[in-house]
């Protein structure tokens, strides 16, 4: 139930129980009032007849008592008057009361000898009645007899019941009105307020921090309005710093990576140069013997070509050493590890023929894609294979692996799902228990011309491409990195193949 809805029921019902109670008391209070009118002129009445009585001289004017009785009950709301005379033994009623006044005559009785009034609501043939009995004096003070006066109580039950329907009427039109009134107050004052809330807080929820509530009021929801709307400017200011910090955040890390990028090419130079080194002495040679000879145009065009050849082979070289080293930003195209795998061993190839290291690759072509940046990606891959030849200084095997597993992601997966894994396994030097735990802080290396950031950059490139990295090593028995990568699709069974 709505809260306008509930605030208008219980309103409502607070209202109709005072307006009920109100009523209802009130009617008592008329009911009362009627009935205290009845009793005063049916007492007023009484005294008036009790001194006539009390002077009539019996048994001369017993015809005048009947008259003055039959004139008393002519009145409209007299039922019947019965009079006794005690030391005469007389009776006289009304012709009203021709069968059934021996009860009122109890009642004088029992006035005379108590010397007080009674009073009594009975029925006297169905029909409701008030009596009023009380007793009469002689001229001596002594008690000679009593009167009791039957007063028709109907018509005052009648004027009672008249003036309930009109106080209910009354009261029904006040609680519809009421009722009406709260409604149109909750509903402009509550209902429409709460409603503009609730909107806005749904235009917030959808991102729109642009939404402002007006409410032009002096209550509480206003203040609530104004505290949303200063809140939805804090948060879009927050929400802009965050996107520089964001922003700033980023470009940091691309220095970062560029940064270890051009490390690593400072390490790669001095190798790159026998590389280059080779053919441009084939080139000065070739040169040489053209000079020699040049009207040997067999010769000629066969030095010529080995000269293409080389030329070819160093621009290849350097246009490998300048898409590495060359700034980009991240993009997300769908890659395939083993090619991205095989294109970093050629990169490596000199330095893995001068360390004398076997190279075994273990993976099946096909292996689902993956998504991510081929450059940041072939800058993990390259720094991880050139750490693991580095460690093995006097020659030794490298293990290049690629599959897929159904493994989780620690603090991320709830349930095992597909990844690929890469291991680089090493027979090198390998790691102590102490190293490895550091190996991923900035600035920490073992070797002596180390920058210290490599691994730091390859693992936020891999948590950027919503993987991770796990290291496996003892000391002198080689080191194996296992890099995680989500593939682009997910349900394949262990063995690599689609189902």
């Amino acid at each position: 139930m709505k809260l306008g809805t509930k605030l208008t029921l219980y309103l409502s019902l607070i209202i109709i129980l005072v307006l009920s109670g109100y009523g209802y008391f009130d009617i008592l209070s008329r009911r009362d009032i009627l009935i205290n009118k009845m009793k005063t002129e049916v007492r007023s009445t009484a005294q008036t007849l009790k001194v006539s009585l009390e002077t009539i001289q019996l048994p001369e004017e017993m015809n005048y008592v009947q008259s003055l009785l039959d004139a008393v009950s002519g009145h409209g709301r007299t039922l019947g008057v019965v009079v006794y005379y005690q030391n005469e033994n007389l009776i006289f009623h009304t012709h009203s009361l021709e069968k059934g006044f021996d009860p009122y005559l109890g009642l004088i009785k029992r006035s005379i000898r108590e010397n007080r009034s009674q009073e009594k609501f009975e029925s006297f043939e169905k029909i409701p009645l008030f009596s009023y009995t009380l007793p009469f004096k002689d001229r001596t003070g002594k008690h000679i007899g009593g009167v009791s006066i039957l007063q028709d109580t109907s018509l005052m039950e009648k004027e009672v019941e008249k003036s309930k329907w009109s106080v209910l009427a009354t009261i029904f039109v006040l609680i519809c009105g009421t009722v009406a009134l709260v409604l149109l107050a909750t509903r402009k004052w509550v209902i429409e307020p709460i409603s503009e809330l609730i909107d806005g807080i749904n235009h917030l929820s959808k991102g729109d921090l642009d939404h402002r509530i007006q409410m032009r009021r002096r209550d509480e929801l206003s203040r609530l309005a104004q505290a949303f709307n200063q809140m939805a400017v804090d948060l879009k200011a927050a929400r802009e710093r965050i996107f520089r910090e964001a922003e700033t955040r980023l470009e940091l890390e691309r220095s970062l990576r560029q940064s270890e990028k051009l490390a690593a090419i400072g390490q790669l130079a001095s190798e790159l140069a026998h590389e280059i080194g080779t053919p441009l002495n084939v080139i000065h040679g070739r040169a040489e013997l053209i000079q020699k000879k040049p009207e040997d145009k067999e010769q000629l065009k066969k030095y010529l070509s080995i000269i293409l050849y080389q030329t070819e082979r160093i621009t290849k070289i350097i246009q490998q050493l300048l898409g590495f080293v060359r700034k980009k930003k991240p993009k997300q195209e769908p890659l395939n590890i083993c090619n991205l795998l095989g294109t970093t061993l050629d990169f490596l190839d000199h330095p893995i023929q001068k360390q004398q290291v076997k190279v075994v690759k273990n993976w099946s072509e096909t292996l689902p894609l993956v998504n991510g940046d081929s450059d940041q990606l072939q800058q993990v891959f390259l720094n991880l294979i050139l750490n693991a030849i580095q460690s093995m200084p006097d020659g030794g095997r490298l293990c290049l692996s690629a599959s897929l597993r159904q493994t989780l992601r620690e603090g991320v997966d709830e349930n095992q799902r597909p990844y690929m894994e890469v291991c680089v396994e090493d027979t090198g030097v390998g790691m102590e228990k102490e190293i490895i735990q550091q190996i991923f802080d900035p600035f920490f290396t073992t070797k002596d011309a180390g920058t210290g950031l490599g691994l730091k950059v390859a693992q936020g490139i891999v948590q950027d491409h919503e993987g991770w990295i796990e290291v496996v090593s003892q000391k002198g028995e080689g080191s194996i990195f296992k890099v995680y990568l989500p593939p682009l699709q997910e349900e394949f069974r262990d063995d690599g193949k689609k189902p």
